[in-house]
């Protein structure tokens, strides 16, 4: 049985506890409506990096009040039990905790950041801002660490003595996750492409634009919406074509005449060049021929090599469409025809003496000579 003077004081613990756990939870609830109004008053004046403050840090104050509730109610504890290692264990524990909710609020603002930078002329390229925000995010995680175990006394020093064996162990047997993180620091430094481009590996077979670029692996969506994981140190030794850098996009097609045509052919030339050579949607400051290239199996070939004046895929392909189909009326105005693949199929006739065997065969049951 309880003592009367043991029950009044466990009583008057239960109180004071319960007070400080209500009061806690009351707090952060009133932090969170409180937080909200914030935010959507920084929402409907525009106010995007107060906005983002405002969401950052409402989650780790919420839950830093809580935290130094239950600090407090923990302190109430060990004034009734006096127990040496909680008393010893509640201070670091406290400010470890404090570290890990302050980095909590620091990692959120540095992720929203970038979303918020708005260009302007003469900046850094984007992708070296994202290369910032994620050394900066990995020196956070380090850093918390390594503040997380001071505060609870942890020989800092030999941690990192013995880290440092371990590290390079660790590096020989994950040479290829340190490969895709080089590789990672090569496509952001040398920018070979970028966020949103359109790239081609053709060694894999890989195209697609480019979505996320990872300390591992760069995300590529295919054409066909799959998603391809590139580990980056494929970056390194393998060809990368980035279309959307190109100057101009190439046109080389090879129109078929027949044979019959062959006189015509001169002046189908001559206006087919004079034809590309006005055209408002060919590069002229790129190559461009029309020529007369070869004998084919049942046409005389024509190749029209050109650029457009454009590096959008749907535009060439409009210009390219444009110069066929004049192409076919250019050869029509002259006379000439498209031609068609002739398939000839030639029968010979049997020798006289099988044709004989095969009318008069030999009865049953007779062998033949």
């Amino acid at each position: 049985m309880i003592p009367p003077k043991w029950a009044g004081s466990y009583q008057t613990l239960v109180v004071h506890g319960g007070i400080i756990a209500v009061a806690s939870v009351l707090l952060s609830v009133l932090l969170r409506v409180l937080g909200q109004r914030l935010i959507a008053h920084a929402a409907r004046h525009s106010e995007a990096m107060r906005e983002a403050l405002y969401r950052s840090t409402l989650s780790p104050l919420a839950v830093l009040i809580l935290l130094c509730g239950a600090y407090l109610i923990a302190v109430l504890i060990n004034q009734r039990i006096h127990a040496q290692a909680l008393a010893h264990a509640l201070g670091p524990s406290l400010q470890a905790a404090i570290i890990v909710v302050v980095a909590w609020a620091v990692w959120n603002l540095l992720e929203a950041y970038p979303r918020l930078r708005r260009p302007r002329a003469h900046e850094l390229d984007p992708m070296i801002y994202d290369l910032i925000g994620k050394a900066a995010r990995l020196a956070l995680l380090v850093l918390t660490a390594l503040m997380v175990l001071r505060a609870l006394h942890f020989p800092i020093s030999s941690l990192l003595t013995v880290g440092g064996v371990a590290g390079i162990a660790i590096g020989f047997a994950a040479q290829g996750v340190v490969s895709n993180v080089f590789g990672a620091m090569v496509v952001y430094l040398d920018k070979p492409f970028k966020i949103g481009e359109w790239i081609t590996l053709p060694a894999m077979n890989i195209s697609g634009t480019v979505e996320h670029i990872g300390w591992r692996s760069t995300r590529v969506r295919g054409f066909d919406t799959s998603p391809y994981y590139v580990p980056n140190y494929l970056f390194n030794t393998q060809v990368v074509e980035t279309p959307p850098r190109m100057q101009a996009r190439r046109i080389q097609q090879t129109i078929p005449v027949r044979y019959a045509d062959i006189d015509r052919l001169p002046a189908i030339l001559q206006e087919l060049r004079t034809y590309i050579t006005h055209h408002p949607g060919i590069d002229h400051h790129q190559s461009q021929m029309v020529n007369f290239t070869n004998y084919g199996t049942h046409s005389l070939d024509i190749m029209i090599y050109c650029f457009a004046g454009t590096v959008q895929w749907g535009e060439s392909l409009d210009i390219q469409e444009d110069v066929l189909l004049n192409a076919a009326q250019i050869i029509a105005k002259h006379g000439g025809e498209l031609a068609l693949p002739i398939t000839r199929v030639q029968m010979q006739a049997l020798e006289p003496e099988l044709n004989a065997a095969a009318q008069d065969p030999a009865p049953k049951g007779v062998p033949s000579e």
